[in-house]
């Protein structure tokens, strides 16, 4: 990052990193975040100046104005609140020179929370507003929540209790909508402090245990200490002083920890009523003070109003009437920025700008979505005209083929005694059909066998049957392939076994093949593949029982020397019994088929293998 610094790279990657550098510092080392914040802004200087002459690079104006908002966050951070606001202001400014409504719209809302704690509610209001507005054509729902949040406080303060509510409970639907737990505990704290002040304080009481839960699992240390404050007041406001203390001191613990002055400063003047109430008067002026004292280092109207309130009744109470005047005039005095009689016109007309404006908006989306169903119904009847035409067209066409047919049929008499010798030559490329005819076949047979009552013989047609479908897959396979004359014998052996893996019913059963890939004739592969079909089917069907862990068959295919070929079938089953199966119809078959290829057939058994035959053969 700091070689992107270098007089040497543009302004742009410049700026960039002098505004990543401060961000870094803030906080960590404040010298080092100015000096690089004052580097940003010679850049940004020398850009205005620039700009001035009508050339205006648009990427270099946008990180002008993100370095804006960094000052700012600088200052609001060390809560130099008329800095920070200016720097909004003009970050603000440079966004909409720039059209980016949305880092516009920030700016908005961020300048609206320093003038609220500042007590400008009449010009927060307006910004609060500008940025809605643009968050609502955006569509950006969580900027709009956010802003409905800040608004609900504002009207909160200038105890407009009706708006506040609408606000905050449009903003905790939408927060909730989105999942975002910050702010949804943000409108939880708010929704419970404006049902204490509605009087129903168990409803408050469960809003804020809420938000602490959201706060704990968000491991959010500030805004535990804040919700922990707001209990404490509803306790002080039940008068369970006891209670009250104790969660007012673990928040006072948390803000000096964090040394967060503000929420240090409304902790503070909350102790010091309750000890007010309790009569404990040093300990409630002591509180007073202190809250006072940071409510003026950060310029903060609620801070100070509140604390100026505690120490006049306390002085009041002791008879110190001079310093009880002093503090009554200074509640007066920031009680009239909160309250001023403006501010409150601006912002009952601002809530009804937005009403107005978004029941507006309502209106125009039904429109359009009355608009979009007229245009989606006329193109449906365009649709179906269209569909009646083309349709009328195929019935002219039918009927004249069919004419065209019906003359012609004389002359294609004629022509059938000289087809049907050509017919006899393409009789060689249907080969494909074999596969149907042997389907038709294995139906015929079974619908036969349902009326055989003997079993056995039952028996035997359903083994013709499993028979016939084996070779209907063996020619499906084959002549599935592009080409006849060469086959990939490996390609074809791992199709063959997936067909009869599924035909089977049994898929657990892991088949391994290992192949050199050997091109064979498709005679050599039909007669193989039946009788490798016979095989695996007899291991489907005997050599696995039910409570075999890891059943397993494997087959290998090598070329062993000069067209001959070598296949070793292998399954590790309960083994074969070489007097009774070598008589079977299926290894008589197979003996049969290995003849016609010139090969032999030999069975035997090796460690894990229960079952091994090797087959030998020529491709003939």
């Amino acid at each position: 990052m700091y070689k992107d610094i270098s007089v040497k790279k543009s302004d742009s990657t410049r700026l960039k990193a002098f505004s990543k550098l401060a961000t870094n510092h803030i906080g960590k080392n404040n010298d080092s975040a100015y000096y690089y914040i004052e580097k940003g802004l010679e850049v940004c200087n020398s850009f205005e100046n620039t700009s001035k002459s009508g050339v205006i690079d648009s990427n270099l104006m946008n990180y002008c104005g993100e370095h804006y908002m960094v000052i700012a966050y600088f200052h609001y951070r060390k809560s130099e609140l008329n800095e920070a606001l200016r720097a909004f202001k003009k970050a603000g400014k440079v966004f909409s020179q720039g059209n980016k409504l949305k880092q516009e719209a920030e700016c908005l809302n961020n300048s609206a929370v320093i003038l609220t704690k500042m007590s400008n509610n009449s010009e927060a209001i307006v910004d609060y507003h500008k940025a809605l507005k643009i968050y609502t054509k955006l569509n950006d729902s969580l900027g709009k929540a956010y802003t409905l949040n800040n608004l609900s406080r504002v009207y909160r303060e200038q105890d407009n209790i009706e708006l506040a509510v609408k606000y905050i409970e449009e903003s905790l639907e939408l927060s909730m909508a989105l999942n975002a737990k910050e702010l949804e505990t943000l409108n939880l704290n708010a929704y419970a402090g404006l049902n204490k002040m509605l009087g129903d304080t168990a409803t408050a009481l469960k809003l804020y245990e809420k938000a602490l839960s959201i706060r704990k699992a968000l491991k959010d240390s500030l805004g535990i200490a804040t919700v922990l404050n707001n209990i404490g007041s509803l306790y002080k406001h039940k008068q369970q002083y006891r209670r009250a203390i104790d969660y007012f001191s673990n928040a006072q613990v948390i803000t000096e920890n964090l040394n967060n002055l503000e929420g240090l400063g409304h902790t503070l003047y909350n102790q010091g009523e309750v000890y007010f109430a309790t009569n404990n008067i040093d300990k409630a002026k002591e509180m007073g003070s202190r809250a006072l004292k940071i409510g003026d280092s950060i310029n903060n109207v609620k801070v100070i109003s509140r604390s100026a309130e505690l120490l006049m009744d306390i002085y009041k109470k002791t008879g110190d009437w001079e310093k009880a005047f002093e503090m009554q005039s200074l509640k007066m005095e920031m009680d009239a920025k909160k309250y001023n009689k403006e501010s409150q016109k601006i912002a009952q007309q601002e809530a009804l700008k937005y009403q107005f404006e978004k029941e507006k908006a309502i209106d125009r989306k039904e429109e359009e979505q009355q608009q979009q169903l007229l245009a989606e119904r006329a193109e449906r009847q365009k649709i179906f005209y269209i569909a009646v035409g083309l349709v009328t067209l195929l019935l002219l066409a039918l009927l004249f083929i069919s004419a065209q047919r019906l003359r012609s049929a004389k002359q294609q008499n004629r022509l059938i005694t000289k087809q049907s010798n050509e017919r006899k030559m393409l009789l060689q490329e249907i080969h494909h059909r074999v596969k149907n005819n042997f389907q038709i076949v294995s139906s015929l047979l079974r619908l036969q066998s349902y009326s055989i009552e003997n079993e056995s013989l039952r028996q035997s047609f359903e083994e013709a049957v499993n028979r016939i479908n084996s070779m209907s897959i063996v020619h499906d396979i084959i002549y599935r392939q592009e080409t006849f004359s060469e086959i990939d014998s490996k390609d074809y052996l791992e199709k063959l076994v997936q067909s009869l893996k599924q035909s089977s019913g049994n898929p657990k059963i892991d088949i391994e093949i290992d192949a050199q890939k050997p091109k064979l004739k498709i005679e050599t592969l039909i007669h193989l593949g039946i009788a490798l079909n016979e095989l695996i089917i007899n291991s489907f069907k005997y050599a696995f029982t039910s409570d075999h862990s890891n059943p397993k068959i494997r087959i290998f295919l090598n070329e062993v020397g000069d067209n001959e070929f070598e296949l070793i079938y292998q399954d590790n089953g309960v083994g074969i019994n070489k007097e009774i199966d070598q008589e079977s119809f299926g290894m008589e078959l197979i003996q049969t088929l290995i003849e016609h290829l010139e090969g032999s057939v030999n069975i035997s058994s090796e460690e894990n293998w229960n079952t091994t035959i090797f087959i030998k053969f020529k491709d003939v």
